[in-house]
Protein backbone atom coordinates (compact mmCIF):
# COMPACT_ATOMS: atom_id res chain seq x y z
CA UNK A 1 0.00 0.00 0.00
CA UNK A 2 1.20 3.39 -0.71
CA UNK A 3 -1.03 6.41 1.48
CA UNK A 4 1.20 9.65 1.84
CA UNK A 5 2.39 10.27 5.38
CA UNK A 6 0.75 13.70 4.64
CA UNK A 7 -0.69 16.12 2.01
CA UNK A 8 1.98 18.59 2.00
CA UNK A 9 4.12 15.10 -0.01
CA UNK A 10 1.45 15.35 -2.66
CA UNK A 11 1.55 17.66 -5.52
CA UNK A 12 -1.08 18.18 -7.86
CA UNK A 13 -1.36 20.03 -11.67
CA UNK A 14 -3.45 19.75 -14.56
CA UNK A 15 -2.30 18.33 -17.79
CA UNK A 16 -3.01 18.50 -21.63
CA UNK A 17 -4.22 14.76 -22.56
CA UNK A 18 -3.92 11.44 -21.47
CA UNK A 19 -0.53 10.87 -22.25
CA UNK A 20 0.99 13.66 -19.98
CA UNK A 21 3.65 12.65 -17.51
CA UNK A 22 6.15 14.30 -15.04
CA UNK A 23 9.34 14.66 -16.77
CA UNK A 24 13.17 14.37 -15.45
CA UNK A 25 14.29 17.94 -15.53
CA UNK A 26 11.26 19.78 -14.39
CA UNK A 27 10.51 22.15 -11.47
CA UNK A 28 9.07 20.48 -8.24
CA UNK A 29 8.08 21.93 -4.98
CA UNK A 30 10.49 21.09 -2.59
CA UNK A 31 8.50 18.77 -0.21
CA UNK A 32 6.76 16.55 -3.43
CA UNK A 33 7.55 13.48 -3.46
CA UNK A 34 4.42 12.37 -5.51
CA UNK A 35 2.44 14.48 -8.13
CA UNK A 36 -0.91 13.80 -9.50
CA UNK A 37 -1.60 14.74 -12.91
CA UNK A 38 -5.64 15.80 -13.77
CA UNK A 39 -7.25 15.98 -16.75
CA UNK A 40 -10.78 16.16 -17.21
CA UNK A 41 -11.78 14.93 -14.16
CA UNK A 42 -9.47 11.95 -14.29
CA UNK A 43 -6.36 11.35 -12.61
CA UNK A 44 -2.76 9.68 -12.57
CA UNK A 45 -0.13 9.49 -10.23
CA UNK A 46 3.41 9.59 -9.88
CA UNK A 47 6.44 9.20 -7.37
CA UNK A 48 8.64 11.60 -8.13
CA UNK A 49 12.72 11.94 -6.52
CA UNK A 50 14.24 15.81 -6.89
CA UNK A 51 17.59 16.99 -6.93
CA UNK A 52 19.28 20.46 -5.74
CA UNK A 53 18.16 23.25 -3.00
CA UNK A 54 15.59 25.81 -2.55
CA UNK A 55 11.68 26.16 -2.64
CA UNK A 56 11.71 24.58 -6.54
CA UNK A 57 14.13 21.53 -7.26
CA UNK A 58 14.57 19.55 -10.85
CA UNK A 59 12.98 16.24 -11.10
CA UNK A 60 15.49 13.56 -11.36
CA UNK A 61 13.35 10.03 -11.48
CA UNK A 62 9.44 9.81 -12.64
CA UNK A 63 8.24 6.56 -11.62
CA UNK A 64 4.34 5.44 -12.67
CA UNK A 65 1.90 4.41 -9.28
CA UNK A 66 -1.21 4.32 -11.37
CA UNK A 67 -1.99 6.05 -14.62
CA UNK A 68 -5.37 7.10 -15.13
CA UNK A 69 -7.23 4.21 -16.25
CA UNK A 70 -6.57 2.97 -12.64
CA UNK A 71 -6.97 5.67 -10.53
CA UNK A 72 -10.48 7.48 -9.38
CA UNK A 73 -11.38 10.46 -8.24
CA UNK A 74 -13.40 10.39 -4.90
CA UNK A 75 -16.50 12.53 -5.48
CA UNK A 76 -16.44 13.99 -1.92
CA UNK A 77 -14.48 16.53 -0.10
CA UNK A 78 -13.26 14.25 3.59
CA UNK A 79 -11.10 14.78 6.33
CA UNK A 80 -7.67 13.34 4.57
CA UNK A 81 -6.21 13.25 7.93
CA UNK A 82 -8.92 10.25 8.91
CA UNK A 83 -6.39 7.58 7.42
CA UNK A 84 -8.14 4.50 8.73
CA UNK A 85 -11.59 5.29 6.88
CA UNK A 86 -9.63 6.44 3.97
CA UNK A 87 -8.02 3.11 3.41
CA UNK A 88 -11.87 1.65 3.85
CA UNK A 89 -12.92 3.37 1.52
CA UNK A 90 -10.39 3.15 -1.15
CA UNK A 91 -10.90 -0.44 -0.35
CA UNK A 92 -14.09 -0.42 -1.44
CA UNK A 93 -13.25 0.96 -4.59
CA UNK A 94 -10.43 -0.01 -5.17
CA UNK A 95 -12.41 -3.36 -8.36
CA UNK A 96 -10.00 -3.99 -11.29
CA UNK A 97 -9.01 -2.06 -13.43
CA UNK A 98 -9.09 0.55 -10.23
CA UNK A 99 -6.10 0.52 -8.21
CA UNK A 100 -5.75 4.27 -6.64
CA UNK A 101 -7.94 6.83 -5.36
CA UNK A 102 -7.34 10.32 -5.02
CA UNK A 103 -9.02 12.24 -2.22
CA UNK A 104 -9.74 15.79 -1.81
CA UNK A 105 -9.77 17.52 1.67
CA UNK A 106 -11.69 20.19 3.05
CA UNK A 107 -9.06 22.09 3.08
CA UNK A 108 -9.04 21.70 -0.56
CA UNK A 109 -5.41 19.55 -0.44
CA UNK A 110 -5.07 16.22 -2.13
CA UNK A 111 -3.71 12.82 -0.97
CA UNK A 112 -4.27 9.34 -2.43
CA UNK A 113 -4.33 5.74 -1.26
CA UNK A 114 -3.13 2.91 -3.95
CA UNK A 115 -3.45 -0.73 -3.26
CA UNK A 116 -4.88 -0.35 -0.10
CA UNK A 117 -4.41 -2.80 2.66
CA UNK A 118 -7.20 -3.21 5.44
CA UNK A 119 -4.24 -4.99 7.86
CA UNK A 120 -3.02 -1.61 8.23
CA UNK A 121 -5.78 -0.46 10.24
CA UNK A 122 -5.31 -1.07 13.79
CA UNK A 123 -8.51 -2.12 15.61
CA UNK A 124 -8.81 -1.04 19.30
CA UNK A 125 -11.39 -3.41 21.43
CA UNK A 126 -13.36 -1.16 23.92
CA UNK A 127 -14.32 -3.49 27.09
CA UNK A 128 -17.04 -0.53 28.74
CA UNK A 129 -20.64 -1.80 30.47
CA UNK A 130 -23.92 -0.49 30.52
CA UNK A 131 -26.13 1.29 32.05
CA UNK A 132 -25.31 4.18 31.83
CA UNK A 133 -26.88 3.95 28.62
CA UNK A 134 -24.86 4.85 26.47
CA UNK A 135 -22.19 3.30 27.87
CA UNK A 136 -19.51 6.39 28.58
CA UNK A 137 -16.03 5.19 27.44
CA UNK A 138 -17.56 3.90 24.37
CA UNK A 139 -19.53 7.32 23.37
CA UNK A 140 -16.77 9.28 24.39
CA UNK A 141 -14.34 7.45 21.80
CA UNK A 142 -16.64 8.10 18.91
CA UNK A 143 -17.33 11.60 19.65
CA UNK A 144 -13.43 11.78 19.71
CA UNK A 145 -12.82 9.43 16.51
CA UNK A 146 -15.60 12.12 14.64
CA UNK A 147 -13.61 14.76 15.55
CA UNK A 148 -10.57 13.59 13.73
CA UNK A 149 -8.19 13.05 17.05
CA UNK A 150 -6.83 9.84 16.16
CA UNK A 151 -6.76 10.02 12.31
CA UNK A 152 -3.45 9.98 11.85
CA UNK A 153 -3.03 6.74 13.69
CA UNK A 154 -4.67 4.41 11.40
CA UNK A 155 -6.83 2.79 14.18
CA UNK A 156 -10.29 1.20 14.03
CA UNK A 157 -12.99 0.86 17.31
CA UNK A 158 -15.04 -2.17 18.25
CA UNK A 159 -17.25 -1.57 21.16
CA UNK A 160 -17.63 -4.96 23.26
CA UNK A 161 -20.31 -3.83 26.11
CA UNK A 162 -21.12 -5.69 28.93
CA UNK A 163 -25.33 -5.20 29.69
CA UNK A 164 -25.52 -5.59 33.14
CA UNK A 165 -29.31 -5.49 33.14
CA UNK A 166 -29.12 -9.27 31.79
CA UNK A 167 -27.32 -10.77 34.63
CA UNK A 168 -30.50 -11.84 36.42
CA UNK A 169 -28.30 -13.18 39.22
CA UNK A 170 -27.81 -9.85 41.25
CA UNK A 171 -29.57 -9.20 44.06
CA UNK A 172 -27.63 -6.10 45.02
CA UNK A 173 -26.00 -3.28 43.41
CA UNK A 174 -23.38 -0.82 44.06
CA UNK A 175 -24.89 2.26 42.90
CA UNK A 176 -28.54 3.64 42.71
CA UNK A 177 -27.54 5.61 39.23
CA UNK A 178 -27.41 2.26 37.78
CA UNK A 179 -30.77 2.59 37.83
CA UNK A 180 -31.00 -1.57 38.37
CA UNK A 181 -32.60 -3.68 40.86
CA UNK A 182 -34.02 -2.53 44.43
CA UNK A 183 -31.04 -2.67 46.90
CA UNK A 184 -28.16 -0.76 46.48
CA UNK A 185 -25.13 0.09 48.45
CA UNK A 186 -25.15 3.92 48.48
CA UNK A 187 -28.44 3.95 49.93
CA UNK A 188 -29.09 4.31 53.67
CA UNK A 189 -30.80 1.19 55.13
CA UNK A 190 -29.83 -1.68 52.74
CA UNK A 191 -29.58 -4.58 54.23
CA UNK A 192 -27.63 -7.67 52.96
CA UNK A 193 -29.01 -10.97 53.25
CA UNK A 194 -27.21 -14.58 53.51
CA UNK A 195 -26.12 -15.68 50.00
CA UNK A 196 -26.90 -12.50 48.56
CA UNK A 197 -24.90 -11.77 45.30
CA UNK A 198 -23.43 -8.56 44.65
CA UNK A 199 -23.16 -7.56 40.80
CA UNK A 200 -19.82 -5.15 41.33
CA UNK A 201 -15.91 -4.77 41.09
CA UNK A 202 -13.51 -5.34 43.49
CA UNK A 203 -14.00 -1.88 44.73
CA UNK A 204 -18.01 -2.71 45.30
CA UNK A 205 -17.06 -5.63 47.32
CA UNK A 206 -14.61 -3.84 49.42
CA UNK A 207 -17.33 -1.04 50.36
CA UNK A 208 -19.89 -4.08 51.46
CA UNK A 209 -17.41 -5.60 53.17
CA UNK A 210 -16.61 -2.45 55.19
CA UNK A 211 -20.81 -2.24 55.87
CA UNK A 212 -21.71 -5.61 56.49
CA UNK A 213 -18.14 -7.47 57.98
CA UNK A 214 -18.65 -11.30 58.50
CA UNK A 215 -21.71 -11.90 55.55
CA UNK A 216 -21.66 -14.59 53.59
CA UNK A 217 -22.82 -13.30 49.84
CA UNK A 218 -21.19 -14.33 46.68
CA UNK A 219 -20.45 -11.96 43.88
CA UNK A 220 -20.23 -11.49 39.98
CA UNK A 221 -17.08 -9.08 39.64
CA UNK A 222 -17.91 -6.67 36.15
CA UNK A 223 -14.07 -5.63 36.68
CA UNK A 224 -12.96 -5.31 33.36
CA UNK A 225 -8.94 -6.31 34.61
CA UNK A 226 -10.37 -9.50 35.84
CA UNK A 227 -13.45 -10.19 33.44
CA UNK A 228 -12.68 -9.56 29.65
CA UNK A 229 -11.25 -11.79 27.28
CA UNK A 230 -9.05 -9.57 25.22
CA UNK A 231 -8.40 -10.84 21.38
CA UNK A 232 -7.45 -7.50 19.98
CA UNK A 233 -5.47 -4.54 21.43
CA UNK A 234 -8.16 -2.97 24.10
CA UNK A 235 -8.82 -0.05 26.32
CA UNK A 236 -10.77 -0.79 29.70
CA UNK A 237 -11.70 1.48 32.56
CA UNK A 238 -11.39 0.55 36.18
CA UNK A 239 -12.29 2.49 39.42
CA UNK A 240 -8.72 1.90 40.77
CA UNK A 241 -6.11 4.35 39.88
CA UNK A 242 -3.39 2.19 40.77
CA UNK A 243 -4.35 -0.21 37.86
CA UNK A 244 -4.48 3.09 35.20
CA UNK A 245 -2.01 2.55 32.63
CA UNK A 246 -0.46 -0.13 30.40
CA UNK A 247 -1.88 -3.67 31.19
CA UNK A 248 -1.53 -6.93 29.47
CA UNK A 249 -4.09 -9.75 29.53
CA UNK A 250 -3.51 -13.26 27.54
CA UNK A 251 -0.80 -11.80 25.91
CA UNK A 252 -2.63 -8.65 24.02
CA UNK A 253 -1.49 -4.93 24.84
CA UNK A 254 -4.11 -2.67 26.15
CA UNK A 255 -4.62 0.56 28.23
CA UNK A 256 -6.23 0.73 31.55
CA UNK A 257 -8.24 4.34 32.23
CA UNK A 258 -9.65 5.74 35.10
CA UNK A 259 -13.96 5.63 34.86
CA UNK A 260 -13.89 9.33 35.70
CA UNK A 261 -11.18 9.81 32.85
CA UNK A 262 -11.13 12.74 31.11
CA UNK A 263 -11.26 12.88 27.09
CA UNK A 264 -7.15 14.06 27.12
CA UNK A 265 -6.54 11.10 29.13
CA UNK A 266 -8.40 8.63 27.18
CA UNK A 267 -6.41 10.02 23.94
CA UNK A 268 -3.46 9.74 25.30
CA UNK A 269 -4.15 6.16 26.74
CA UNK A 270 -4.73 5.14 22.85
CA UNK A 271 -1.65 6.96 21.56
CA UNK A 272 0.41 5.26 24.05
CA UNK A 273 -1.45 2.10 23.31
CA UNK A 274 -0.81 2.77 19.45
CA UNK A 275 2.73 3.32 20.08
CA UNK A 276 3.65 0.77 22.39
CA UNK A 277 1.83 -2.22 20.35
CA UNK A 278 3.84 -1.10 17.17
CA UNK A 279 7.33 -0.91 18.80
CA UNK A 280 6.05 -4.43 19.53
CA UNK A 281 5.15 -5.55 16.21
CA UNK A 282 8.63 -3.89 14.64
CA UNK A 283 10.73 -6.38 17.30
CA UNK A 284 8.89 -9.17 16.51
Amino acid sequence: MIFPEHCKYVAVRDCDDLISRPLPGELVYFSSRYIVLFWQGQAAIYEVNSNGEGVLRSISVVNKIADFTETSVYEQKVDIFNRSRLITEAKRLCKPPIKAVVFQGFDLHWTFVYDPDLNSVMEIEIFDITPPDPPYLVTLIKKLEDAGIFGDLSVSFKPVVQDLRRLNTGTIFPCSASGIGSSHLNRPGVRIEEGSVLVGCDMSREVLEARFPGVNFEQENICPTKTIRPYKPFIAKCCRSARVGPIELYGIQGCVVHWGANPYEVVSAIRALVTRYTEDAKVK
